[in-house]
């Protein structure tokens, strides 16, 4: 049966692991696994635990200050191979660096410290140079290897960064960023903060252009090439939520061109392909596939409210249950029904380095029933969440992410319609849809839905309970609902903020 017991022991054995010296959790080697901190985040903000926020935050600064993150190109390697987060294993990961751009965008949304924007800007400015197809698709990642020797694409020595950057110039960046003769790693240095209390300005950006371009010509590191649908839906999740939330256009518009990119490319016969690489797209989609597609197009929705990301977020929703769902005794299975029929159809739960099939599945799921307010998506929740409840019962922290999902229905949902009036229109209309993105992604449990003339057949069809709200004669009506009651509409945004301030 889902409850907050489970929730609740999730905090405390996180709290039993915690390294407060260094953040993360456990011994080396350490793993960034995202998707435990923003678990914590909006534990904290839910509970008022300030030490389930302080839990992740202080995780986030010490992976941004260790050598995990690449503090000249931006981006981060998969895990670090000792408890200070400091020489990481090389390889960088589509997944990893999606995932924690949200969690970075979250520890923005939730405090406004500009470090934790400036992160996120530079894992997505990395996977936008050096992992994005000209035509919008991700690449799945780097090799940790250059020239058949691990990381040595990443180090460097004090007269390599004096040479590069000039004498003065480079004793300071060698100074701020821990360079030193004897090295960090092998005899050369993996440039870190570690040992810098002024860790949030340091690093100025025309040094670590001209070291990017030297590393670039130094070493070659190879990319592996293959375009991955479930890794694409995190990247486009994380581009879209980056978006509304640092109110950055350029992000939306990357999660855009991937989600056409997919649509273009990994579509066929109404049936999700696995991997696109050079013309050829191969593989029968698997769970994970149709569920992660599924989410980036609702958060494309969240983001933009364009109804037709709504609509194919439906479309997928529906085959994946068709195809994958256990309707007798909830989860749902790693291969389609149709598919290569196998001795035993097994289902995974677990969410390791990336959430689970099922765990994602349960979110589609849950955004659905309460952004269309249709039953056939709660009843199917319904079922997933008692499978997922029998799931985590054993080790909860192995389940963060099926733990956010189960939050959201656990404690009060919030539902904020907008209905625009046809003349709401231009820069005032775009600065409005901006704070509604905003809020949709910053204020927990909340979820957003925009209704205009343009829109209202295609929205009503999709969420029916929509048609009984009237388009003004002019400006904005806001109508919101908690926990199943609806408060009196409202024409100024500010007061439904205020009102949800109190909630």
């Amino acid at each position: 049966e889902p409850g907050l017991e489970v929730v609740h022991r999730a905090f405390r054995l996180f709290g039993d692991g915690f390294d407060k010296m260094n953040g993360g959790f456990g011994q080396a080697p350490k793993f960034p696994t995202p998707h435990n901190l923003m678990f914590l985040m909006e534990y904290g903000v839910r509970e008022n635990k300030p030490g389930a926020v302080d839990m992740a935050i202080d995780t986030l600064v010490q992976m941004y200050r260790g050598g995990i993150f690449d503090h000249i190109g931006g981006g981060f390697s998969r895990y670090s191979t000792d408890e200070w987060w400091l020489v990481p294993h090389f390889e960088k990961m589509l997944y990893d660096n999606a995932l924690l751009a949200m969690a970075y965008a979250k520890a923005y949304g939730l405090t406004g410290r500009g470090l934790y924007a400036r992160v996120v800007q530079r894992i997505l400015g990395y996977v936008e140079a050096e992992l994005t197809h000209a035509s919008g698709g991700f690449y799945c990642g780097q090799d940790a290897d250059s020239d058949g020797v691990e990381g040595r694409y990443y180090v460097f020595t004090p007269e390599e960064i004096k040479q590069v950057l000039g004498p003065e110039d480079g004793a300071d960046f060698c100074s701020q960023f821990g360079i030193t003769g004897i090295g960090n790693f092998e005899g050369k240095n993996i440039p870190n903060l570690l040992g810098n209390e002024d860790y949030e300005t340091a690093g100025e950006e025309t040094s670590r252009r001209k070291l990017y371009e030297y590393r670039i010509r130094r070493a070659h590191l190879h990319k592996d090439d293959k375009i991955l649908v479930s890794w694409n839906g995190w990247m486009i999740c994380a581009c879209a939520m980056a978006g509304a939330v640092l109110g950055a256009g350029q992000y939306v518009d990357m999660a855009v061109r991937a989600e056409a990119f997919i649509r273009t490319h990994l579509v066929k016969d109404g049936r999700l392909r696995v991997r696109y690489r050079d013309g050829d797209a191969a593989g029968q989609g698997k769970l994970d596939d149709y569920a992660c597609y599924a989410l980036a197009l609702l958060e494309l929705y969240e983001v933009t409210f364009g109804t037709g990301y709504l609509e194919q977020a439906v479309y997928w929703a529906k085959t994946m249950v068709l195809q994958f769902f256990d309707r007798e005794r909830g989860g749902f299975y790693l291969y389609a029904e149709d598919g290569e029929q196998l001795i035993v159809r097994t289902k995974e739960a677990y969410d390791g380095a990336v959430p689970s099939g099922n765990s994602a599945a349960a979110r589609v799921l849950q955004q659905l029933a309460q952004i269309t307010g249709e039953v056939q998506w709660q009843e199917i929740l319904d079922k997933q969440l008692h499978y997922l409840a029998g799931a985590m019962a054993g080790y909860p922290p192995g389940h963060s992410y099926g733990l956010l999902v189960m939050m959201d229905v656990l404690y009060p949902t919030k539902e904020l319609v907008c209905v625009l009036s046809p003349s709401y229109a231009g820069e005032e209309r775009t600065r409005l849809l901006a704070r509604l993105g905003y809020l949709g992604q910053t204020t927990p449990g909340l979820s957003v839905t925009v209704k205009t003339e343009d829109n209202a057949q295609a929205l009503g069809e999709l969420a029916p309970y929509t048609r009984d709200y009237p388009l003004p004669g002019k400006g904005a009506a806001f109508y919101l609902c908690s926990g199943g009651n609806c408060m009196p509409m409202v024409t100024e945004l500010e007061e439904v903020v205020d009102k949800l301030q109190g909630l």
